[in-house]
Formats: C-alpha cells, sequence, structure tokens
C-alpha cells in the first residue's frame, strides 16, 4: 500500500465532511488523531461513529456512555494524559470473555448463569430451554449487563485537558505499550500542540 502524505489542512477537509466530525471543534483533534480515524473508517476496521459518540459525551454533546469514565494514566511516560474507552463491534467477544471470566478460568457471572440455567430447568435434560438461556445470558445478557453498568471496553482515545477543553491526540490499544503510545503523543506535540508538552 503506498502511503500518501497529508497535512492538517488536507485531513481536516477529509473529516469535515464526516458526518462524526460534525459540531466538534476539529482543532483540538491531532493531525495523528485524525489520520488514524480517517484509515480505520476507511479501511473499515472499525465504527468511527460510535467512536466519535464517546467524544461527544465527552464534550457534553452526546447521550451517555456505556463504556468506563474517563481516568488519567497514573503511570510514566503517559501519566498527566487522559483515556477513556471506544467500543465497537470488533470488541463484542472481548467483552464477553472479561464478564463470564473466561480469560481467567471462570468467575462468578458464569458460575451464576449455569446455576439459573439448572435451577429454571424443569425436564431433567439439556434441552433447547437449556441452552438457549445460557446462550442468551452469555451473549446478549453479558453485554447488556456491561452496558448498564458503564463497563464495555474496546480501546483507548488518548487526550490532555488544557483550559477546561479536551485535546484528542491518538487512539491507542491496550496491548501496544505506554513507550509506542507516548511517541505517538510526542508527534502530536510536536506537530500540532507544543503548548501543551509543558502542561502535563
Amino acid at each position: 500500500m503506498e502511503k500518501v502524505p497529508l497535512n492538517r489542512q488536507q485531513l481536516e477537509e477529509l473529516v469535515s465532511i464526516n458526518v462524526s466530525f460534525f459540531g466538534l471543534d476539529i482543532s483540538r483533534f491531532s493531525m495523528v488523531f485524525l489520520a488514524q480515524t480517517i484509515q480505520m473508517d476507511i479501511n473499515r476496521v472499525i465504527n468511527i461513529h460510535q467512536m466519535m459518540d464517546e467524544i461527544r459525551y465527552l464534550e457534553g454533546l452526546g447521550v451517555k456512555s456505556q463504556t468506563k469514565e474517563a481516568t488519567a494514566f497514573n503511570k510514566e511516560p503517559l501519566k498527566g494524559l487522559m483515556k477513556t474507552h471506544f467500543t465497537d463491534a470488533t470488541f463484542i467477544l472481548k467483552n464477553i470473555g472479561i464478564h463470564m471470566g473466561l480469560l481467567s478460568g471462570g468467575g462468578k457471572n458464569l458460575d451464576k448463569l449455569i446455576h439459573e440455567a439448572f435451577d429454571k430447568n424443569t425436564s431433567g435434560v439439556v434441552d433447547d430451554e437449556f441452552i438457549n438461556y445460557i446462550s442468551n445470558g452469555m451473549t446478549v445478557g453479558a453485554l447488556k449487563e456491561r452496558a448498564e453498568n458503564k463497563k464495555l471496553t474496546g480501546e483507548w482515545i488518548v487526550f490532555q485537558e488544557y483550559e477546561k477543553k479536551n485535546y484528542y491526540l491518538t487512539l491507542a490499544a491496550h496491548n501496544e505499550g505506554d513507550n509506542n503510545i507516548y511517541k505517538r503523543v510526542i508527534d502530536c506535540y510536536e506537530l500540532d500542540y507544543p503548548f501543551l508538552r509543558r502542561k502535563l
């Protein structure tokens, strides 16, 4: 795939026609963030509209979020920066796995679901009702409960607060390592926001 360099004006023009950015101050999105978002949208990696809903929530323009509240990073080199989660259909399996404790060998939610299925079973055999109860509980039920408790997870939107405004720096994956994320943050400071560097 050929890389095509774009300047800030070109990036802003590309996102200005995207309904997800309507009503938002594009000047507070770094070139890194804009390029990542455009790339994910073009390649259909995630639903950027759902991701941008999290930003609308942070900006006071959107409906209630179903993800965890925004929190500060507490370890160097990201200490002082903020993160909020965004979710997508891509992360359904991850959310189910976490909710049911499948990544840690099982948990209270899985145990509770299995006990409920046995308690509701009147036939004494594994029938359609039993299978449907467990299937629904492990999928729709798990996601619904996580959403209601604002525990849906996915990946991060990394931002920095400055003079009561949020500056959106980069998108980040949990497993990519803080140093890799920080390298992009430094790029954001150099390309767009040198005034933020001293404010951590």
